[in-house]
């Protein structure tokens, strides 16, 4: 781990990653990573270089920089709600969640979730128990949920587009919706179930169309506009994408 001079006098660590997919330098931060710097593989510049061209980003990375330290202060304040209601655009399926004591079938420390009846979500564990206990829960079910629904919608659109794949796994990834290995291995996140509907298939062809091209070249954005007609449009609404999902699914709360 390296750090750099911002402009305003913080000092910022960052780390770098080759990519054998990237074409080009590119800065990518979040709350969980850090910063990441991406360059091509084989391709790493000198320090000096590179961080100037960090210093050019100052304002965006201090911006971002900013927000998830507000975020991490809401978060230790314990200001974090825990829903009452998890909406699932993506499945077009809305859950209530009731919270309740220990299951006469569970230890009676522990905290889990189960389906009271259809739309209807139990969060069983001590009465007394942490936020983040039940929202660790609540979470497990959405991965739960998620390794259910999306392989088979996955194998539907491969069949459908004819781009067959080798294996899928679904994941609480926390800086990207999905990703392709050069081997066919495709990896969704289970946080797509939080999207329009839409905009997770858009992910899926996505991640289908990297099975025939790996890079993100002009041929595979004509390939993804093959099966996608509004994939321009789709892709510049997800860049907010992130923001649209609870806080109780993308944060601790310790």
């Amino acid at each position: 781990m390296q750090r750099v001079e911002l402009a305003d006098g913080r000092s910022c660590p960052y780390r770098i990653q080759e990519s054998g997919r990237a074409r080009r330098i590119r800065l990518r931060l979040s709350a969980a990573e850090g910063m990441v710097v991406i360059v091509p593989a084989g391709a790493v510049p000198p320090r000096e270089d590179l961080e100037r061209l960090i210093q050019t980003k100052s304002r965006w990375i201090a911006r971002h920089l900013h927000r998830f330290a507000q975020q991490e202060r809401t978060a230790r304040a314990g200001n974090l709600a825990l829903p009452g209601c998890i909406h699932l655009p993506a499945l077009n399926e809305r859950w209530d969640v009731r919270y309740a004591g220990p299951d006469v079938n569970q230890a009676p420390s522990s905290t889990r979730v189960r389906v009271a009846t259809q739309g209807v979500l139990q969060v069983c564990g001590p009465e007394s128990g942490r936020h983040e206990d039940r929202a660790q829960a609540l979470r497990a079910w959405v991965r739960a949920k998620a390794a259910a629904v999306l392989p088979g919608w996955l194998g539907e659109l491969a069949r459908e587009l004819r781009m067959p794949f080798s294996r899928v796994t679904v994941r609480d990834q926390r800086t990207r919706w999905g990703s392709c290995s050069r081997h066919g291995r495709i990896s969704l996140n289970c946080k797509l179930l939080f999207l329009p509907r839409t905009w997770t298939r858009y992910v899926l062809v996505h991640e289908l169309c990297h099975t025939r091209i790996m890079n993100h070249g002009p041929d595979f954005w004509a390939l993804v506009a093959m099966h996608e007609t509004q994939a321009l449009r789709i892709r510049a609404e997800m860049r907010t994408a992130w923001r649209k999902l609870p806080a109780w699914l993308t944060m601790s709360l310790n």
